[in-house]
């Protein structure tokens, strides 16, 4: 015989708080690897990872406003040890990809100093023109050098 007893509401969103608590977990190795990306300068997988992260970002922003609907129904009922327990967890979560995000923001600040720096010596340089000739091979030192016979 099945029971038409209905659990509680709070108990209801647990798997909800779950969910959150996973997907912020795949979001912050998403940070990491966006972190070898930047370090890496590899644009194909910083973008890969953007489009990845922003898919994510969605599912937790769904997952975020049921909870806000799921909990203001569920105000009436207490909340079991289990659930304030997931929710610590899902806060410590949330600090620790903050952490992660602002850590990527500097990091990603400094990798275009460095770009626009290394930009600005090659643009003064007359020389660097020289580095490698038309069909891409690098010039020796030697060859850069114009001889005039006379």
């Amino acid at each position: 015989m099945v029971s038409t007893v209905q659990q509680p509401l709070s108990t209801a969103s647990d798997p909800l708080l779950c969910r959150m608590l996973d997907k912020l977990t795949a979001f912050q190795a998403l940070l990491i690897e966006e972190q070898d990306a930047i370090r890496s300068l590899s644009f194909g997988q910083f973008t890969s990872v953007t489009i990845r992260k922003t898919h994510l970002l969605d599912e937790i922003r769904e997952l975020e406003h049921q909870r806000r609907n799921e909990s203001t129904l569920s105000a009436s009922y207490g909340s079991p040890s289990s659930r304030e327990q997931q929710e610590t967890d899902l806060v410590a979560a949330i600090e620790r990809t903050d952490r992660l995000n602002r850590f990527n923001a500097a990091l990603i600040g400094q990798s275009l100093e460095f770009l626009q720096g290394t930009l600005r010596i090659w643009q003064r340089s007359p020389q660097s023109a020289a580095l490698y000739s038309s069909s891409g091979a690098a010039v020796s030192e030697s060859s850069r050098t114009v001889r005039i016979k006379g």
